[in-house]
């Protein structure tokens, strides 16, 4: 068990509120954000700080962290701040849902993994990367660092999902597809074949890239 502070002051920073209350391990002792948006001293009754004065409140020795829990420009915002909270000493930690069905071989740190999921064996997590729920991951399956898959994704197995890319609901990874880094699968589509890195698939019922890449997206998201 440790005392964590969340990075976040938002709808997603309340929703992990609830679940690491009720199932823990941790003890959230704050939360953080970007001094300009710190217009409180208090979020969901616990202290609101600047994360640029995060080490006077909570030191490092003190404390782990948890977050941003965005996908903000296409979770460029959350790898940032997680390699500025490494950058000044401090560590952070996971949330795994007891309700997730966890048979990976590993999980990286800064990780937040809902109820409903399936992990399955040989899976591998990188860094920062959010999972939503009731998604099914399959076996021998690549998550790299800093990526956001959000709810009712089918991801077959020996499938590769490169750092920073952002996966839709609905969406489907066919067997042994790589998905290239900072890539966009939109809600619904149906991935059969790979994507370079930065590829945007809409929606369905194209499925098919657009001509233009997800740094596009960053403006949207």
């Amino acid at each position: 068990m440790a005392d964590i502070v969340v990075f976040g002051a938002g709808q997603i920073a309340d929703v992990a509120r609830v679940y690491i209350d009720m199932h823990g391990p941790d003890r959230i002792v704050a939360f953080t954000v970007d001094a300009a948006y710190c217009t409180a001293n208090t979020f969901a009754g616990r202290p609101l700080v600047p994360w640029e004065e995060l080490e006077r409140h909570f030191p490092q020795n003190q404390v782990q962290l948890l977050g941003p829990l965005s996908f903000r420009r296409l979770n460029e915002f959350r790898q940032t701040r997680y390699l500025e909270g490494l950058g000044r000493g401090y560590t952070f930690t996971s949330f795994i849902h007891p309700e997730c069905k966890n048979y990976a071989q590993s999980i990286g740190d800064n990780c937040f993994i809902l109820e409903g999921n399936t992990l399955q064996p040989f899976v591998t997590v990188g860094n920062n990367v959010i999972i939503w729920s009731n998604n099914h991951i399959g076996h021998h399956t690549s998550i790299e660092d800093h990526c956001f898959l959000t709810s009712v994704i089918g991801v077959s197995s020996n499938v590769s999902i490169g750092e920073g890319s952002f996966i839709c609901g609905g969406a489907l990874i066919d067997y042994g597809v790589r998905i290239g880094a900072r890539s966009f699968v939109g809600f619904g589509t149906h991935i059969l074949k790979n994507l370079p890195s930065e590829s945007v698939v809409p929606h369905m019922p194209q499925s098919r890239i657009a001509p233009y890449s997800s740094q596009r997206m960053k403006r949207l998201l």
